[in-house]
């Protein structure tokens, strides 16, 4: 090794030429104990300048010489001033006005360069060496016959900072350095030795890889990473971390942490609501200025809240723990509140603060829901302040009652159940040829059969999803049915075989008839629907029309045949009537009820004669105007050949102007008098004509007005006074007839308090 050292030395010190200043390299003492230097290497170069040497004769040596203040001439002398290795003795008197740049020499991380750079520092001020730097890289191998071997360099030039490299093409190399300044040649002569790939040297570092953050039950935040070569060096690396909110990629204003013997941080004051980016570098102990670059950035916002865990799956019966951490320092976890399922407060005994960021709860699963949900609140009075992030716990095998109803044109197939999770599942199917008892026993012994399809749901806002669909579908062919959470397709529930054709929902009857005989017997009718083909069993619900909102409703026995008969109990009513359906053997569902019918009634002929009536005035002097109230007592059927289906007044003002008004089958009736006389009839109607026999009158604001004397058993006088109206009967038959006269006692209010019918 000594003799292969001694004839590379003697090499380079001969033939080596320095850049661009073509001036010949005087020999220069090397190292007296001839060593490689290992890179990464950092040192420095610095020039000063000092009295010229003179050699025999008085001549001066030409060595790049210059005159000083004085006229005598000084010689720029260079010196690299080794960092981490010794070269030689270097008065410090003589360069402690020098001119210095800082100069690093590595391997880059694919070994296949070695780098060097030469930079001026940034807070020295000092111009006195002018002139350029020119740093030359030579890349020298020994064969295997001993021989000296110089491959290739490279040479750069500048002023105050230089980046160069030369490219390394065996496994184990040797480069030397040299560097001249203002035509002066650095010394002594540096030999970097380049170490295998797989050896163990120290080299710029890549950046970290693979930050994450998490939180702890104690409300710390932990930011954490790898190193892309672990093995790379037996001594842990030390880190920097940096992180800002931000916006502006130009001027972040940094926050910066040092991290050593670990490979995590614990951060402190990050605020909820804003976004930080946070990236990492790393060095080597040894080399504190030979950083990595900084990594890919990271970032994190906090909500409000942060739940531990966030999602967890449980069987039903366990005992579930979250947490609840409280980034937001005004809000003091003992005062948050627990809400299950976005709907039920839980009590205040299962839940406590841990400290004052974080509180904690402890919770049974559902046994019928595929998913829990828990969220953190702030109580404000009654209501409750809630961040839309939540915990969510999935339950293992949940039992869910999945009910399924096919449509009646046997082309889809809906599925509803009723414990409704948030949000976040799938709804799947598997279908196949064959009964339900062959499919779930194929299954049961680990024979997977059919195809599985995901089902289209609809979903109804903040409360999820609401059903979903299934379409086409084989109404004979089986399907299991299952939820599965999106997040996690192991949390599922108990699957549900169903065959469609036992789930039909069909259309309600059509074309429904009823018919009301004099007999006192409605008869029904209607069309059964098309689909599906088979027997099936009707349902009749009947309630006489009131005008209510929600009749009296009857239900016949469930009929067989397409028709029914019911006895009415009112054979002048008016009956409300709906029909449904559904398979003969109970399977299904009752269609929905059809259309609202109105009976009609039997009548044979019109009415005999009009209802009769009492009035009551409600007078306005202010106006000159009357309010009269008909008050109607319907007079009842004899016989069941006709009934009343409406009443109908008729009015005659004192200009004989004849107007007419349905007011249907009521028990009072108001107008406004207006005029000085006005004729009003009552008369009965039904579909086959109206009433001849009518109560006829009429209003006069001046009538005659007779008196009478009467005597008490005490001998007292009591003056009794009427107004007289006259009621005629209206039949021409009876024209001939003198008229009834009926008379109203008055008080000479016009108030009528009780009607008193005299005969003359």
């Amino acid at each position: 090794k000594t003799s292969i050292l001694s004839a590379m030395l003697t090499f380079l010190v001969h033939i080596l030429i320095i850049s661009h200043s073509a001036v010949l390299v005087e020999p220069v003492e090397v190292s007296p104990h001839g060593d490689l230097l290992d890179l990464p290497w950092q040192t420095e170069l610095c020039c000063s300048s000092t009295p010229a040497q003179l050699h025999h004769g008085g001549e001066e040596e030409d060595t790049g010489s210059a005159p000083s203040d004085t006229g005598h001439p000084h010689t720029l002398q260079c010196l690299f001033r080794n960092f981490t290795s010794t070269l030689g003795p270097h008065p410090e008197s003589e360069l402690s006005r020098a001119t210095c740049w800082d100069i690093l020499c590595r391997v880059d991380e694919t070994w296949d360069n070695v780098i060097c750079d030469l930079k001026h520092p940034a807070t020295s001020s000092d111009t006195s060496i002018p002139g350029s730097v020119a740093l030359s890289l030579q890349h020298l191998t020994t064969l295997p016959d001993i021989e000296v071997n110089s491959t290739h360099g490279t040479d750069c030039v500048g002023e105050d900072s230089i980046t160069c490299s030369v490219a390394l093409h065996v496994v184990s190399s040797i480069v030397v350095v040299t560097a001249n300044v203002s035509n002066t040649t650095a010394g002594p002569l540096v030999m970097l030795s380049v170490p295998p790939r797989t050896s163990q040297r120290l080299w710029k570092p890549s950046p970290p890889l693979n930050l994450t953050h998490t939180q702890t039950t104690e409300g710390e935040l932990i930011l954490s990473w790898s190193d892309p070569q672990p093995h790379a060096s037996p001594v842990q690396l030390s880190y920097e971390v940096r992180y800002n909110t931000s916006q502006s990629t130009s001027h972040p204003n940094w926050l910066h942490v040092n991290v050593s013997g670990a490979q995590w941080v614990s951060l402190t004051g990050l605020r909820p609501g804003l976004q930080y980016t946070l990236q990492i570098r790393s060095h080597h102990p040894a080399l504190p200025h030979l950083w990595s670059d900084w990594s890919q950035q990271h970032r994190i916002r906090l909500e409000n809240v942060t739940y531990l865990p966030e999602r967890v799956v449980a069987s039903f019966g366990d005992s579930v723990t979250v947490y609840c951490v409280c980034n937001d320092l005004r809000v003091n976890a003992s005062t948050m509140v627990w809400i299950l399922n976005s709907r039920d407060r839980l009590p205040k005994s299962q839940y406590a603060a841990v400290n004052d960021r974080v509180s904690k709860i402890t919770v049974r699963p559902s046994e019928q829901r595929l998913s829990d949900t828990l969220h953190c609140c702030q109580p404000f009075g009654e209501m409750y302040s809630c961040n839309y992030h939540y915990s969510t716990i999935y339950i293992k095998d949940p039992v869910i009652d999945i009910s399924c109803v096919t449509s009646g044109d046997l082309d889809s197939m809906t599925c509803r159940w009723n414990n409704l999770p948030i949000g976040g599942i799938n709804f799947m199917s598997r279908v196949a040829d064959l009964s339900c008892d062959v499919m779930e026993e194929a299954e049961r012994v680990g024979v997977p059969v059919g195809v599985v399809r995901q089902a289209k749901c609809e979903s109804s806002g903040y409360r999820g999803v609401k059903s979903c669909n299934l379409q086409p579908i084989r109404v004979t062919s089986c399907y299991k049915l299952w939820m599965e959470a999106k997040t996690d397709n192991s949390t599922r529930s108990h699957p549900v075989y169903i065959t469609p054709m036992d789930h039909v929902k069909p259309h309600p009857p059509s074309g429904l008839e009823a018919v009301s005989m004099p007999s006192g017997v409605l008869k029904l009718a209607w069309v059964p629907p098309e689909l599906p083909i088979y027997d099936m069993q009707y349902q009749v619900r009947y309630a006489l029309s009131t005008g209510k909102a929600h009749p009296f409703w009857q239900v016949l026995a469930l009929q067989t045949e397409s028709w029914a008969e019911v006895l009415e109990p009112d054979v002048c009513g008016v009956y409300n009537v709906q029909v449904r359906c559904m398979h003969i053997n109970g399977s299904g569902t009752w269609s929905d009820w059809s259309h609202l019918l109105y009976t009609t009634t039997h009548n044979s002929r019109a009415p005999d004669q009009g209802p009769d009536f009492w009035r009551v005035f409600q007078e306005d002097p202010a106006s000159m105007q009357t309010n009269v109230t008909l008050l109607f007592e319907h007079s009842p059927i004899v016989e069941p050949t006709y009934c009343v289906e409406e009443l109908v007044v008729q009015h005659q003002d004192s200009g004989d102007t004849v107007t007419e008004e349905r007011i249907g089958l009521v028990s009072s009736y108001s107008f406004e008098w207006r005029g000085e006389v006005h004729s009003v009839t009552v008369k009965a109607q039904n579909s086959q004509g109206s009433s001849t026999r009518n109560t006829h009158m009429t209003l006069d604001r001046h009538p005659k007005r007779q008196c009478v004397r009467s005597f008490s058993a005490a001998h007292f006088q009591e003056l009794l006074c009427w107004d007289e109206f006259t009621l005629k009967n209206r039949k021409k038959e009876n024209k001939g007839l003198s008229p009834e006269k009926v008379y109203f006692l008055s008080d000479g209010c016009s108030e009528l308090d009780r009607l008193y019918s005299i005969s003359t």
